[in-house]
């Protein structure tokens, strides 16, 4: 039979094997997977180009690159109206 000095030895190592093989894991697995901001619209109108926050401004893009030439060249010429009516 067991004598309490055995019981006490049986019972520490049973805990420190229970304590050995419960590891902490890596605390990346509670966060969420990085998701890339979703692509920005392509703006068609001026007013859509102005509008940086919802719409594109990418100038490598050739659409948003003519439209700005676009948008600039009335802007331009609404500018040169107005002074010529003062």
């Amino acid at each position: 039979m067991f004598n309490r000095s055995s019981l006490k030895f049986v019972f520490a190592l049973s805990i420190a094997l229970v304590a050995a093989t419960a590891s902490a894991h890596d605390p990346r697995f509670h966060e969420p997977e990085y998701q890339a901001p979703p692509a920005k619209l392509k703006p068609t109108t001026c007013a859509q180009l102005a509008d940086t926050q919802r719409y594109s401004n990418d100038m490598t893009d050739p659409d948003i690159k003519a439209l700005k030439a676009k948008c600039d060249a009335t802007a331009k010429a609404a500018k040169a109206e107005a002074k010529k009516s003062r």
